[in-house]
Parts: C-alpha cells; sequence; structure tokens
C-alpha cells in the first residue's frame, strides 16, 4: 500500500530532459560542458515584461565562453533557444542572447546535428567560439 501512495505523489521524469541530456551528452562528454535545469517562473519578454503564466523551464548546457538556453513554457508546449556568451537564469538577459531559428527549437535532433557538425567544423557554435 505504501509504495502505491508514493507513487502517488512521486514527481513525474521529465522527457524533455532525458531528450536533450541524450542529444547534447556530447558536449558533457567531448567538450566538457555543464548541464542544468531550473523553473524560472512565469515567461517574461526581452523587456522583462510579462507574457505568459510559467512554468518556463529552461535547460542549459554552458561553459565559460558560451550557453545554450533551451526554454520550455510547459503550458503551451512552446520551445525556444538562445545563444548566451554565459549561463544565466535571467530571462531578459536570454532572450537578448542569439535567437535560434523556431523550426529548430521544435526539433531539437536536428538542431544537436547542426550544432555538433559546428562544432566539429570550426569550434563554434552560431559563430561563437566554444573555447
Amino acid at each position: 500500500m505504501f509504495l502505491w501512495l508514493s507513487k502517488l505523489f512521486k514527481t513525474p521524469a521529465d522527457k524533455n530532459e532525458k531528450t536533450i541530456l541524450e542529444l547534447f551528452g556530447f558536449m558533457i562528454d567531448d567538450y566538457g560542458f555543464s548541464y542544468t535545469k531550473n523553473d524560472l517562473g512565469n515567461a517574461v519578454d526581452k523587456d522583462g515584461h510579462f507574457v505568459f503564466y510559467g512554468p518556463l523551464d529552461s535547460y542549459h548546457i554552458y561553459n565559460d565562453k558560451l550557453c545554450i538556453n533551451i526554454l520550455y513554457l510547459v503550458q503551451r508546449q512552446d520551445y525556444n533557444i538562445y545563444i548566451t556568451n554565459a549561463y544565466s537564469t535571467n530571462q531578459v538577459y536570454l532572450r537578448n542572447g542569439t535567437e535560434v531559428p523556431s523550426h529548430l527549437a521544435y526539433n531539437l535532433p536536428l538542431f544537436a546535428s547542426e550544432v555538433k557538425t559546428s562544432i566539429m567544423n570550426d569550434g563554434t557554435v552560431y559563430g561563437q567560439k566554444i573555447y
């Protein structure tokens, strides 16, 4: 009975996190990047004005030169990706970074493939050096 009760209150697994770690694990394993996940609360725009109610989950793959920020607005199932120079949980900073086209934000395997190719060819992600 206690097992059933514990499952009732267990947080469901985050499928996005699993996918992101599978797709971008090469950056962690091969290039020494770090990873973290955060809940940023309600979504705001580039100026800090409220846009939509959260939770807004953020997934960050980063080192000291570059951060890939994958934002997921849970209620709308909406993705955005921004490339910044540093890891941050400040939405205004993130949204003022380089925005990745939306067709790639909704196709993470394709985006991961582009990132991998770009790193292997010239050591950059969207023109920003990774080291």
